[in-house]
């Protein structure tokens, strides 16, 4: 029975994921005027006019729907108990030093996921599988350049609009269907919390269909599954996640301006000895939430047997 709940809870986040792209697709050609395979042409990206606004509305839109509006409605109409991603674990208090305490673990992670990412890129596969490599690299170009859109804007209101599809619809959208209502269901189904995180991470790191990021992705999803249990909120990793895009866009908007010298998806900068001291510090902002989390749980069976 528990094995074909998961089921259920992996076809419905993959339905949210399905709709999110029919959306995004059904709407490219209407708001931008142009034909899907424009936004497949990498050296038509930055030439046609008008193809960032469409792009990132189609996008925003989509997942505004599929990973945040649709989510809520199927939560309010299947009137299950302990469903709700947005309510606050009972045997845990919230309090606004997890949110804190989460960002600041996650910023202390990011040396680590760079080192990371520059290795998952450096992977190849063997020379049976070149084909299919020189595939997934097209794919990760193509998906760059995408990225680049939202880089490469000038006027405030492009800015914002960037701002808001790269960090704040992505954090709030992404946290609910993936930590909020997968990862959660995994753990109430399976019983087991280290698997459920992990394999919410993977399926995370998977959909952005980016392969050569896709270990520092599992590490990042794993890092957000974990505060999400530890703090008993839903507030905690969706805070660390916009934290994550918003500074990673500001870096990236600030590089190709030529107003900083700091290349964030460039690991050259970054001496070792940081990485390991970062690090460092983020395993014992791990460690004290876990044994603050164990504690609080200790405490509430105590008292639910008084």
């Amino acid at each position: 029975m528990r094995g074909i709940q998961s089921i259920g809870s992996g076809l419905r986040l993959f339905a949210y994921l399905v709709i999110a792209q029919a959306i995004t697709l059904m709407l490219l050609p209407i708001i931008g005027n142009y034909p899907i395979e424009a936004y497949t042409k990498i050296e038509k990206l930055q030439t046609l006019p008008g193809l960032f606004q469409s792009f990132v509305l189609s996008d925003m839109i989509g997942k505004i729907v599929g990973f945040i509006l649709i989510p809520l409605v199927y939560l309010k109409l299947s009137k299950q108990e302990n469903a709700n991603p947005f309510f606050q674990d009972t045997r845990i208090p919230f309090k606004p030093l997890s949110v804190l305490l989460g960002i600041t673990a996650l910023l202390f992670s990011l040396p680590t996921i760079t080192i990371l990412a520059e290795m998952n890129q450096n992977i190849h596969l063997p020379e049976a599988f070149s084909a299919l490599e020189a595939s997934l690299r097209s794919t990760e170009k193509l998906a760059a350049e995408l990225t680049m859109l939202f880089v490469r804007v000038d006027t405030p209101a492009d800015i914002a609009l960037s701002f808001f599809a790269i960090a704040v619809v992505p954090a709030i959208g992404e946290e609910i269907i993936f930590r909020g209502f997968f990862q959660r269901e995994l753990i109430q189904q399976t019983g087991k919390v280290h698997l459920s995180i992990w394999i919410a991470a993977v399926v995370f790191s998977f959909i952005h269909f980016q392969f050569l990021g896709f270990f520092p992705r599992v590490l990042l999803g794993a890092l957000l599954g974990y505060m999400y249990v530890w703090s008993g909120s839903l507030l905690v990793p969706i805070c660390m996640h916009f934290t994550n895009n918003a500074l990673t866009l500001v870096l990236l908007i600030t590089y190709k301006k030529g107003l900083s010298n700091f290349n964030p998806e460039s690991s050259e900068q970054i001496p070792y000895v940081f990485v390991f001291l970062t690090l460092v510090i983020c395993i014992a902002i791990l460690y004290n939430r876990k044994k603050t989390y164990d504690k609080n749980v200790l405490s509430s069976t105590n008292n639910s047997h008084e």
